[in-house]
């Protein structure tokens, strides 16, 4: 029995040669249109990246394919098979960071396909180790991870209305969008604190809609509302705005767009321009850069917090796993949009009470329904 085990080990924790590479297109459906202060979004049109090895193993990664972060499906298939994959098959994979760099320097930008690719060779790798995401990172810090959820632009009783119906759920984490009609923003927050009363988190998310002065000045009249959080209330590359708006208001600030990179979280920092960051993995091009940015923070004492968008559960796995394993998460994670999409083609993750639990399954944990998938990597095949 110990020879087998060792022989086991051995064989997963041999150099990974990539067989195939692959691309499907994922519609996932919304019942009603999502708006923000900077657009406004229905269905969602995804790509779903697999990756195989030469025994059969493949691991899956999820692009969401927001086209106001630069990224469209054809776009991120077209690099997919033309450039990543041709680069996959020439090395044996030792480990994921290193052929991450690789892909770095054979492409710029492109952050989400990046994400895609490294959550397919993460769950790869953890498959053929037999271990769950969470243990190539570390470990758990947590086994349940607090979600918080979002509130599009709404008049203010319907907004309220759609808070109580969460927490009677559960859930105790909310963000209320803002930034397009300071009257209403105004009245739907304080209408949704007294609905809520005290206790739930509440934060508010401007997606960039202010200059400093007026974010300042929408913000003070929301000063006895309690409020955990302001996200991003200007431009993403006005720091000097970011630290007059902390300044001069009593409501904590946390930086969302401004925020790419471990750099630009340290740029921040020493501007004193933030009180939190919200980190996506999947707009910071995967776990590894995400890991920096969160080290960074943490070091500084800033509150790391990890948002989303609305996407398939195949992208919140990674990013459950990410939440479980650092050190330090303020104000939970808003990694249970999922629950208000159809045709999703991942499946295995369940809000319960407001928190979602890791999973110890081998690699994300979740499974994938391919009759949801259209594949599309014939099309980028040489003719």
């Amino acid at each position: 029995m110990a020879s087998a085990t060792k022989n086991n080990s051995t064989e997963n924790s041999a150099p990974l040669k990539i067989a195939n590479v692959q691309s499907w297109r994922a519609t996932l459906c919304r019942a009603t249109a999502w708006k923000t202060a900077r657009y406004t979004k229905g269905n969602i049109e995804a790509t779903v990246v697999g990756i195989s090895d030469d025994d059969g193993n493949t691991g899956y990664g999820y692009m969401p394919a927001m086209l106001i972060v630069g990224e469209s499906p054809a776009t991120a298939e077209a690099l997919l098979h033309t450039t990543i994959a041709p680069l996959l098959r020439q090395v044996q994979v030792d480990g994921v960071q290193p052929v991450m760099r690789d892909i770095d320097l054979a492409i710029g930008g492109n952050v989400q396909l990046k994400f895609a690719v490294e959550e397919a060779l993460l769950d790869l790798q953890a498959k053929r180790m037999q271990t769950p995401l969470f243990n190539l990172f570390g470990g758990l810090s947590r086994r349940d991870v607090p979600v918080m959820r979002m509130l599009g632009l709404k008049p203010p009783k319907e907004t309220a209305a759609e808070a109580q119906a969460l927490v009677e759920r559960g859930y105790r984490y909310v963000k209320i969008k803002i930034g397009l009609d300071d009257k209403r923003d105004i009245e739907t927050v304080k209408h949704t604190r007294e609905t809520l009363g005290g206790d739930i988190a509440i934060s508010v998310d401007a997606n960039q809609a202010y200059t400093p002065m007026h974010a300042v000045k929408v913000l003070n009249q929301l000063r006895d509302c309690n409020l955990i959080v302001c996200e991003q209330p200007v431009r993403q590359d006005d720091v000097r705005g970011m630290a007059f708006v902390r300044k001069n208001v009593n409501i904590p600030i946390m930086a969302d767009e401004g925020v790419t990179t471990a750099t630009d979280a340290l740029r921040l920092i020493e501007a004193d321009a933030m009180d939190a960051v919200s980190i996506k993995v999947w707009k910071m091009a995967g776990y590894y850069k995400s890991r920096e940015i969160a080290s960074v923070c943490s070091a500084a004492n800033v509150g790391v917090h990890v948002g989303s968008t609305a996407g398939s559960q195949l992208m919140e796995a990674l990013q459950l796993h990410f939440c479980a394993s650092i050190p330090d998460l303020f104000a939970g994670a808003e990694i249970g949009e999922f629950e208000s999409l159809t045709d999703d083609p991942a499946s295995g993750l369940t809000v319960e009470n407001g928190t979602l639990r890791v999973s110890d399954r081998p690699g994300l944990g979740v499974d994938i329904d391919m009759s949801k998938l259209q594949e599309t990597t014939a099309l980028w095949q040489p003719k």
